[in-house]
Order: structure tokens, then sequence, then C-alpha cells
């Protein structure tokens, strides 16, 4: 435990003063807006600190004001799972780079740390805090080392090919015997308990009565049971002595998800989680021998993630039988604790919506500025639109409406207002930002699958297609539908119906263009005003439509067309032949340099208001630690300056109107804000 059951990581006086947004920035950033995404998290076992480990780092809370006191491992982040000894002493945590390491609960600093050969899926500690446990993804394995030396004392893999979805993986009370699932070659959904003895290396059992993948294995106190929970939403309770199931526990309704965890005195409890698609979903903490409920909590709508292959984290953690931690409503980490038996909520994630059951992680992928440079509106990939305050940097939903769902897009206009549109089941809604609720706009016939909406850069057109390939184009000043137009769509080779995959208005907005990606993919120029067919192309010319409404007839040698320029007059093309285009000559500008090596993952590319400055971003590769952003000067293609920062993919880069702020948005769930100052 630590020392006199008192905190020793310093805690904020007047946390209210403590701007988190500055915490361990890369160099030359003077903000960070978002503290990551895809959480795993866990609770110390003295009760004083909550961890959570994510895309950007370790993060520690302190438990009694739920203030984050300290942020770890910044330098890479991806952490993918975190455990605390019970000792109170260490923190282990493994990250993208298949690096396991375990760091002092105290300061942060690394005590040790081990390559490894695969993914980790859960870890655990040994009760005594003398061994650290490993579940592997895509192996039958676990692998057992020491925790304060990361010497490897046992590997253990169970006979069968196939993997494990979530490997929940425990150590006995007595440290004698270690258990974790996987899934028997012979089974389509179905996953058995392996268990092994730890000083023979021998495996002693092979327990299979879920129908369905497991989540938690637990044994109780006593060593006595084993307690297994699983997506069959049932609980088995498996006595050790004999490794049969004495217990079943179920008939809960329609339960999603059931956890199970002993109390120190070998009570069995259990966080169950009903869920549905349409109506409210409700958290509640059984005694599963008695029935008693001791929590409940409702959550209106989608809103609470869980983890299962793909994901990282845990979502919900269930520890001691009373400690409770769940990821909800998009925005909150839920906690309830023997000290506080009620809901208490961290604002762990105000820009990185953590994945709903459809995505595996809502990051940001479209980002720009308000005119005056004073608002950041970011867009996340199915999912809502935030509105950042530069100055506060603080956050707030470009549509503050509950009906409007989550999966948005935003678009600033020419004269500078922000636009939102939002679609929900099968309704298209077009919203003006920070406006007054009401809908200017309401279509019907969207499809999930479809393209996005596209607004006019003048404002005066919105459009959205269907899964059938019909157009339909309003005008938003009268709020009217002012045609349908249908593009051509073919079958693939499977016999699977052709989609339109995007759409998007020219500069002037006088032409629309529909691209879809079938066998042949096909682009169509459509004429707003009249909603007649200009030209129809294969897609051979530029990597977008986007490109072919500039282009149209331009071919240039590169057809690697990433961005255009604001005003259309240059495009960049980034690759081992790198260049900016001048669209008016019908030629290159000039050659830009490349990091070497980086050449093929710069994927982002932004041009400045003005049309003097570019930037570009790369998206991760093995071996990158930190992504670069170069920065050049537009006419002599000079490059300015280079910045190392996020840990994974850039998806969007910004320009303030002053181009004293550069931002960039990524995978990692943040949004980094550069000061350009010293350079411009």
């Amino acid at each position: 435990m630590l020392k006199n059951n008192k905190s020793v990581i310093s805690i904020p006086e007047d946390f209210d003063s403590v701007d988190v947004t500055t915490w361990a920035l890369p160099e030359g950033a003077i903000a960070r807006l978002g503290r990551g995404c895809n959480p795993d998290f866990a609770f110390s076992p003295d009760g004083q600190y909550f961890v959570v480990g994510n895309t950007l780092g370790l993060w520690v809370y302190d438990l009694e004001t739920l203030s984050p006191i300290a942020l770890w491992e910044s330098e890479r982040g991806m952490i993918f799972h975190i455990a605390i000894s019970p000792n109170g002493k260490w923190i282990a945590a493994c990250n993208s780079d298949k690096i396991l390491k375990v760091l002092d609960i105290q300061n942060g600093a690394c005590i040790t740390q081990v390559k490894i050969d695969d993914y980790i899926t859960k870890l655990t500690f040994s009760h005594d805090s003398q061994y650290l446990a490993a579940a592997y993804a895509s192996a039958p394995t676990a692998e057992v080392w020491h925790a304060e030396t990361a010497k490897p004392i046992a590997q253990f893999t169970a006979d069968t090919e196939e993997e494990s979805y979530d490997s929940p993986i425990g150590f006995s009370p007595d440290t004698r015997l270690v258990a974790f699932s996987c899934s028997p070659s012979e089974s389509d959904d179905a996953e058995s308990i392996i268990v092994w003895n730890m000083e023979s290396a021998e495996q002693i059992a092979c327990l299979s009565a879920h129908t369905n993948w497991i989540s938690t294995l637990c044994f109780s106190p006593c060593g006595r049971f084993l307690a297994s929970g699983g997506e069959d939403r049932k609980v088995y309770v498996w006595d050790v002595a004999t490794w049969q199931h004495v217990q079943c526990y179920s008939d809960y309704g329609d339960v999603y998800r059931i956890v199970p965890s002993w109390t120190p005195d070998g009570n069995l409890r259990a966080v169950i989680v009903h869920f549905d698609e349409t109506g409210p979903a409700t958290i509640s903490v059984r005694d599963l021998e008695s029935g008693e409920e001791f929590y409940n909590d409702q959550v209106w709508g989608n809103t609470v993630r869980f983890s299962r292959e793909g994901d990282w984290g845990n979502t919900v953690e269930f520890s001691n039988g009373s400690q409770l931690a769940y990821e909800c409503r998009h925005d909150f980490i839920n906690i309830r604790t023997p000290k506080y038996p009620y809901k208490r909520q961290i604002t762990h994630s105000p820009i990185s919506f953590p994945a709903s059951t459809h995505t595996r992680n809502a990051f940001p992928t479209f980002a720009v500025f308000s005119d005056d440079g004073k608002t950041l509106a970011v867009k996340h990939h199915h999912e809502g639109v935030m509105l950042w305050d530069i100055e506060s940097r603080r956050s707030r939903p470009a549509v503050q409406v509950d009906s409007a769902g989550k999966r948005q897009y935003v678009y600033k206009t020419i004269d500078g207002q922000f636009y939102v549109a939002s679609l929900k089941n099968d309704t298209v809604t077009l919203w003006e930002a920070d406006g007054n609720g009401i809908p200017l706009i309401e279509g019907t016939g969207h499809e999930y699958w479809g393209a996005s909406p596209a607004l006019s850069p003048t404002g005066e057109f919105f459009a959205y297609a269907d899964e059938h390939g019909k157009i339909k184009v309003w005008d938003v000043q009268s709020e009217n539908q002012l045609y349908e137009i249908i593009h051509p769509l073919e079958q693939n080779d499977e016999g699977d119906d052709d989609s339109i995959t995007d759409l998007q208005f020219s500069f002037d907005g006088k032409i629309l263009a529909s691209e879809s990606q079938s066998t042949s993919p096909m682009i169509v120029l459509w004429d707003v005003e009249l909603g007649e067919i200009i030209e129809t192309s294969p897609n051979n010319t530029a990597t977008s439509i986007l490109g072919m409404l500039v282009l149209r007839h331009l071919k240039p040698r590169s057809r690697e067309v990433v961005h255009i320029s604001h005003d259309g007059k240059y495009l960049s093309s980034l690759g081992n032949n790198s260049y900016l285009y001048d669209v008016e000559q019908n030629d290159y500008l000039t050659r830009l340099s490349l990091p070497k090596g980086l050449e093929h993952v710069f994927n982002v590319a932004e041009f400045s208001v003005c049309g003097k400055y570019f930037a570009a971003g790369t998206w991760w590769q093995e071996g990158m630690e930190n992504m670069v952003i170069c920065l050049w000067y537009v006419e002599s293609g000079k490059q300015i300056v280079t910045f190392r920062g996020h840990p994974t993919d850039i998806h969007a880069l910004a320009f303030s109107p002053d181009n004293k702020l550069l931002a960039s948005a990524s995978y990692d769930g943040t949004i980094l804000l550069w000061d350009l100052t010293p350079y411009l």
C-alpha cells in the first residue's frame, strides 16, 4: 500500500487554475485540446487514484477530487492496457509498439520494460504483486514475468489455433494457478477457460460451458472458486477442487454485458448492462446470490461503449465488488466507489468521443478556424461536431439538440458561417452551427452507408444521396427541394450493388460532383442550376472528385492530388515526387522536399487561407514514434519548420486566418495547436 494511506503524488491545491492543455507538450506546441481516446482504466488498491491509459499516455486522477494530477508516457502514448499492482507500487502498461512497461506509481518512472512479440489483450498482477501476466491477441497464449525485473517466468499456450476475443486472465490468490480464455478450433463462438499450474507449467483444466466469448475471469478471495462472465449473458462459478461449475447465474432479461467481481469478504457481485439500440441502457450492480441491487444508472440511447475484438480498453472496470467505472455519453467516465456510492463523473475527453458500437475510434477528421480565429470547428468520424474556443480552450457541441444525433459534418461558407449536417436513421438535417436549434432543412431517404451530405461554398445549395444513387438538391434559403437526379450505378464482381461514395460542390457552387466506386469507378459532374449532366468520366485522372472539379481537363503528370488551395489556384501532390502545381499555368510551381523515408506516409495537406504557406502531415508506419508535420513557402518550396508530436495518424490540418496557429487533428483523439509566430 501507499505509505500512511496518503497520496504520494502532488495534487494541485487549486485545480481550476491548472491548465492541463499545456501538460507534456511537444516542442513548438502551445496547447493540446482533448485528452486522448480509447481508454483502459484501473483503481489503485488504496482507493486514492484512478488511472486512465489511452492514446495520449497515462492520466492519473485523484479519486477524492476527480482531478487529473499527472500525465505520464505521453512521449509515445498509444497505451492499450493497464493494471495496478495490489501493493500499490506499480502501474503496468503496454503500448502499440508491443512494449510492456512497469512504472513507479509515485512519479511515473519506468522500473523495467520488455519487448513482446504480440499485442496484449489483458494485463494482471498476482495477488502478492510478485508477478505480472498478460494474454495475447492473436494466439491462445499467456505469459508471466517477474513484475520488478521483467524476467520471463513462464509461457502457457493452449492446444488450439484460435485466438480469443477478449482473453481475460487471472491469478489465484496463492499465485499457484493462472487462468485465461481461448476459443476451441471446432467452435465458432464458444470459448473455454484454460487453467495452468505455475510451478509445473502444466495445463490442469479446460472449462467449457460458455456458448460465446468470455469477458471476465476472477478467483474468489479464498481461492476455492473461479467466476467467469461471458457474452452469453451468464456467470458461471467453478469449484477449483473439482473444476465443475457449481452455479450459473442468468435470466436477467435483455443483458448486453455481465461483469462479475468478488468482494473482499467473498460475496459475488456483478455489473449488469441492459442495452437496447432504440431505448435507454441501464447499468446496475447486484449481489448475484441474493439479487439485491446496490446501484442503478439509466443512460439514454446508444451511449455506452463496450470492448470486443479490435478495441482497446475495458470501458467497464469493476473491482473488489464495489469499485465501478464505465465510459458513457461520449464524454464522461462515471465513477462509483464505497466512499461515494453514487455516480460521479470525470469529463475526461470532451473532444475525443470514444468508439460507439459501430466505430472503433471516433477520431477528428476535419478542422477549420472561424474568420476571426477565435473558434475552431472540429468534425469527428461518425460522431459530433465540436466548437473550441481558442482563448479559453473549452469546447461545446456545434448543435446542442439531442435529436440531432452524433453523425455530423461541418461546413464553412465563403462568408464565414458555420453549418452542420446531421444524419440520424434515414433523416438528413441541416443546422446553423451555434444557432437556435431549429433545422434549416430536413430530408429523408438517406442510407447510413451513402456519401456524406454536401453544402455549396456559397451556402446556397445542399445535397445528399441515398443508396440507390438518387441525389436530392435543396435551396437553403427557401428550404425547398429543387430536384432529384440519379447517378448511374453498377454491380461489382460479387453482384453487390454499387453506391455513391462522395459528393462535393465546386468552389463557385455551380457544379456538383458525385462519385461511385465499383468495378469501373465513375465521376459525374452536374450543372447545379439546371440539374443536368455536364460530364461523365472514369475516375482515373485524379484521386478525388475534388481534383476533377478543379482540373476538369487538366492532367498533371503526377495524379496523386492530395489537396487544393482555398482559392483553387494550387494543387499539391505528395509521394516520391512531391510538387505544388499552378492551376492557371497548368504546370509545376515548385518541388517539395520531404523527410527521407517518409515520402509515402504524408497523406494530409492544407494550404493557408492566404495561399502563401503549405503544410503536410504523416500517418503512422512501423518504427515511427511521433508523426511529422512540415511547413513550406508555396512560391519557393522552401521548408520553414518541422514539428513532431502526435503518436499516430494525422487526419486534418488547419491554419488560423492570421497564420499564427496551425491546428493538427489526430487519430489519437487530440488536436495540437502549433505556434507559427517564430517562423513566419
